[in-house]
């Protein structure tokens, strides 16, 4: 079939408002239930409802039109990405201004698209920046090197005059900095925002000789949120200069307002886990310092006890011992000449 008849069309002009979905007006037209709009019948009917100026309904969706960026919205998404850090959902609120943009969108994946396609300067400034393995120290001489460096103690490190306490810190802090996730997490940093984690990492450590694992990946994720309020804080910077720049803009500076709210919040949001886990951390070591001086004092009073009763023990011994010293020497005296006991007037139950 070319076309529709005339009584095809009469029956269109007729119930087209009674049934406006071109499937089942197809179906009823033609008196077949195997149709729909995709058959060449279906599509004769959907053809001849937009001449007439119909409104029908359709499974089939609506093919997006193409999006092709200008030059002017690459040299945004240039800026914006390289300087500002703006994921590419925030890059295409601000360059489709004109449409509603949502995650996933034609918008924002065209706009991922060009950052991941094309050179590296479109990168945002955390991949883009220098970057270099790290390096775990294998030498105690180093870790004292990084507890100096970072504590900012009074008294240096000295490896020669160690403490015991010290000692023990040294190792434990060259075993916390050798761990696997501290690595694979440094490692995904620029060389600046690397020596902030691991600046922040070796203070809040170097002191602490017996963490657990699950107490070490809490250090580590407190760390991981300073150097996140660091990128967050610096993207505000840029956003309010943004806002400065384009007050005279009202839509752009509504777009503007709205991402700087939302950095906001994040930025709060990070500062409150930063501190939940901080307050945990203390909380729970002031809980086992409490515990070990507990146990301390269990023990030093057993040794007190145990030194008190050998001490009795030993005057006991001393007594009996002096007992039988005089026993010896009374009975030494009455084995002299009876004569001589009877002038001293010695006898063993006087003394004894």
């Amino acid at each position: 079939m070319k076309e529709l008849t005339e009584e095809h069309k009469k029956f269109i002009d007729k119930n087209y408002l009674q049934i406006p979905d071109v499937d089942q007006l197809t179906k009823v037209i033609f008196n077949n239930q195997k149709l729909d709009g995709r058959n060449k019948e279906g599509k004769l009917v959907a053809s001849y409802m937009l001449e007439r100026g119909y409104g029908y309904k359709t499974r089939a969706h609506r093919k997006v039109k193409k999006i092709s960026l200008t030059d002017d919205q690459k040299k945004l998404i240039h800026e914006y990405s390289e300087e500002d850090g703006m994921s590419s959902l925030q890059i295409a609120q601000l360059i489709f201004q004109d449409t509603e943009v949502k995650n996933l969108s034609k918008e924002q994946r065209i706009v991922a698209d060009f950052l991941k396609t094309n050179d590296s300067k479109f990168i945002k400034p955390s991949e883009k920046c220098e970057k270099e393995d790290y390096i775990p120290p294998k030498k105690e001489s180093e870790v004292i090197q990084k507890i100096n460096q970072f504590s900012q103690s009074e008294l240096d490190l000295d490896i020669s005059k160690l403490k015991r306490e010290e000692k023990e810190a040294v190792l434990s802090l060259k075993k916390y900095l050798n761990s696997p996730r501290f690595i694979q997490i440094v490692n995904t940093y620029n060389i600046e925002d690397g020596g902030l984690f691991e600046a922040e990492f070796v203070r809040a450590t170097c002191d602490k000789h017996d963490l657990t694992s699950d107490e070490l990946n809490l250090y580590i994720n407190v760390c991981v949120d300073y150097v996140n309020l660091k990128t967050i804080q610096r993207n505000m910077e840029k956003l309010n200069r943004m806002f400065d720049d384009c007050e005279d803009q009202t839509e752009m500076s509504v777009k503007l307002a709205e991402i700087l709210k939302a950095k906001s919040a994040e930025y709060h949001q990070c500062e409150q886990r930063q501190e939940s886990l901080i307050k945990k951390l203390n909380g729970d070591r002031s809980t086992k310092m409490k515990n070990r001086q507990d146990q301390f004092a269990s023990v030093l009073s057993l040794v007190q006890s145990f030194q008190q009763k050998e001490e009795r023990e030993r005057m006991i011994e001393i007594a009996e011992k002096q007992k039988m010293l005089v026993e010896n020497e009374v009975d030494r005296l009455e084995s002299m000449d009876s004569w001589k006991s009877r002038i001293l007037g010695l006898r063993k139950r006087d003394v004894l």
